[in-house]
């Protein structure tokens, strides 16, 4: 047995589910505030870019506003449900259980706040530049988004991938009480699966939920694994025994 696993220490399963119930209405919050801002249908006239985000310039500034605050609130409740996964690793692999600490504390400190607001920021940005001078507001825009949200994404990009590398190599190694084939609740598999709604054309409900794909994959990922408790208690129950 390696030495990385210390199958001595005892887990809270009740806390454990509490956490992960916590994360996942955070998760929920997070998605509301993405149907919020994404719930509109691109202008079609507009090439690249400017196709991309049309939809942003017909959303009221009550839903922009809405949107931001349900981000900010959603992300640190969506974290605590990481801090119960992390609590199911650590027993198993302390190495593991170390990365997917630095990925929840990146995932808490650039998530809600950080990208989420930022991005709504500018969005709002760019729909009054494109009121005011339609000739610069994409040059603009993107000026802004380079100068504030971009950095954010990178530092975000990198603490997710961290995440999601000791969530699925802890439990495909079998480093978790869960059965291995479980680390397809982890959040690039439900964001995948979400983003190929796309291939269903430009409609207000499609653009929503493509826009809400990272959050359907933290509710794929939260979710499944609750979904799932009861299987790692039987097994974790088997080990021991």
């Amino acid at each position: 047995m390696s030495k990385d696993i210390v199958i001595e220490e005892n887990i809270d399963w009740n806390r454990i589910k509490h956490l992960l119930v916590i994360g996942l209405i955070g998760a929920i919050l997070i998605l509301v505030g993405d149907f919020l801002a994404g719930w509109s249908v691109r202008d079609t006239s507009l090439d690249g870019i400017e196709g991309l985000i049309s939809p942003y310039l017909t959303i009221s500034d009550c839903r922009l506003f809405w949107s931001a605050i349900l981000g900010a609130v959603g992300v640190p409740i969506a974290g605590i449900g990481h801090i119960g996964i992390y609590k199911l690793i650590k027993p198993y692999s302390r190495k593991y259980a170390k990365l997917y600490r630095v990925g929840i504390l990146g995932f808490l400190a650039f998530g809600g706040a950080g990208v989420h607001v930022s991005s709504l920021a500018a969005a709002f940005f760019y729909k009054y530049m494109t009121a005011a001078s339609p000739e610069t507001a994409l040059e603009a825009s993107i000026k802004f988004a380079c100068y504030f949200p971009l950095p954010l994404y990178v530092a975000l990009f990198a603490c997710w991938m961290i995440l999601v590398f000791s969530h699925i190599k802890a439990f495909a190694k079998g480093f978790s009480p869960y059965p291995r084939w479980c680390w397809i609740f982890s959040m690039p598999v439900g964001t995948l699966l979400a983003g190929l709604i796309v291939v269903f054309g430009n409609h207000a409900i499609v653009n929503a939920i493509s826009v809400g794909a990272f959050s359907v994959g933290n509710i794929w990922n939260l979710g499944g694994l609750l979904l799932m408790l009861d299987r790692a208690k039987e097994n974790r129950q088997r080990s021991s025994a």
